[in-house]
């Protein structure tokens, strides 16, 4: 039915429309920890969905610390408590909302929760990110840990509906993985998945999950709490270095792989992690990590005044949460850091793609700096990139 107003109206009224979107804009409180001074200073960020902008004030000398500056790698689904955002370098925590505003079209959807695999489920795992993510879920954080007795009690205090010796015999049984996940709804949206509830079945913007949760062995393999108390409850555990767990590292006949932001934010994580484990590896330890550009520039130190790439590698690293990977051969006999470099592919995506269509540098690389995954060059490094990672940066 065509509209009888006034066509002037009408523009009028899309031209409104375009503005209050053009302006829309998220404030935040975040902290930045200045380690010249060994300060923590406060900021105003105000992100700008409309462009993908970013400004931000300093709020102790009141004044303009960057001004509104266009970050495409930037996105909304970036910003929420807890998060960590790379501006130019500095890596600030987003800590509060900086006004009513934001705070009310956030704060009841943009929720987070805890997300453990248990070893039978850690073979599983490219499946399972495929899904969160298909989902239109993020992956915050992740940490392959080995449990101890002591440990899987402390977890488990205050849980009175989770039968705790059968959860102890899983978690000491072997690594599991334990992920900090956002989404709307997201507690009850997994909850309800995990449960095999009616209403989920009718969610469409869950489905991939609804049939991943329908396989016995994944859905009994897989923890998450109740509600958001025990979900903020289980990060902060799982999560604080102080509680001892620590990232699982084998050391031996492994090598590092580190699949690049970009991927991440393309939503290739889980379709990777699929094709790490579907050619004949195996992940024996995981850490998700923001690098400060400072680390960044010290991991890739070897390639300065050697590679042209240096600075975009630098910056590209240092743009958004990576995956860390130990990764070694499932056939024990096979250099694990051989096959995996193999697997990669050329360090140039279009030249892999010519001459070795099947690696993962061809499959999701976009060229030399975007080439989707880091691996390790000199068979000595191996060891060095490792224990900085897991290590150097816990």
């Amino acid at each position: 039915m065509v509209s009888s107003l006034p066509v002037n109206v009408l523009h009028s009224d899309l031209f409104c429309k375009l503005l209050q979107a053009f302006n829309r804009r998220l404030s935040f409180i975040a902290e930045w920890y200045q380690e010249e001074a060994a300060i923590i200073r406060t900021f105003t960020i105000i992100f700008y969905p409309t462009g993908n902008a970013i400004e931000v004030y300093d709020q102790q000398h009141k004044r303009t610390f960057l001004r509104r500056t266009k970050m495409p790698e930037l996105s909304e689904r970036d910003f929420f408590i807890g998060s960590k955002i790379n501006i130019f370098g500095r890596q600030f925590d987003i800590v509060n909302y900086a006004d009513e505003i934001t705070k009310n079209s956030l704060h009841k959807y943009r929720t987070k929760t805890f997300l453990l695999l248990k070893n039978t489920c850690v073979q599983h795992l490219g499946a399972v990110l495929c899904a969160l993510i298909d989902c239109n879920f993020s992956i915050n954080r992740g940490l392959m840990v080995q449990f101890t007795p002591e440990q899987v009690k402390a977890f488990l205090r205050n849980k009175p509906n989770v039968e705790a010796s059968s959860l102890l015999n899983q978690l000491i049984g072997g690594p599991s993985m334990g992920f900090e996940v956002i989404a709307d709804n997201v507690v009850q949206k997994l909850k309800s998945c995990q449960e095999q509830s009616k209403d989920c079945s009718k969610d469409n913007t869950i489905a991939p999950l609804v049939t991943l949760f329908e396989r016995e062995d994944i859905r009994l393999s897989i923890y998450c709490p109740n509600n958001e108390e025990e979900a903020e409850q289980d990060i902060s555990f799982f999560f604080n270095p102080k509680n001892g767990l620590q990232a699982t590292l084998q050391l031996k006949n492994s090598t590092l792989a580190i699949i690049k932001p970009h991927c991440i934010k393309e939503g290739n994580l889980g379709r990777i992690i699929s094709e790490i484990t579907s050619n004949g590896f195996k992940i024996a330890g995981l850490r998700m990590n923001l690098m400060e550009r400072v680390n960044c520039e010290e991991f890739f130190e070897v390639y300065r005044g050697i590679l042209p790439e240096y600075i975009p590698m630098v910056a590209q690293l240092a743009s958004g949460v990576s995956m860390a990977l130990e990764i070694v051969c499932a056939d024990e006999n096979k250099n694990s850091y051989e096959e995996f470099r193999q697997f990669c592919g050329p360090m140039d995506p279009e030249i892999a793609k010519l001459l070795r269509p099947h690696t993962l540098r061809a499959k999701f690389g976009v060229n030399k700096t975007l080439n989707a995954v880091h691996c390790t060059d000199l068979p000595d490094d191996t060891l060095l990139e490792l224990q900085y990672v897991f290590k150097i940066l816990d």
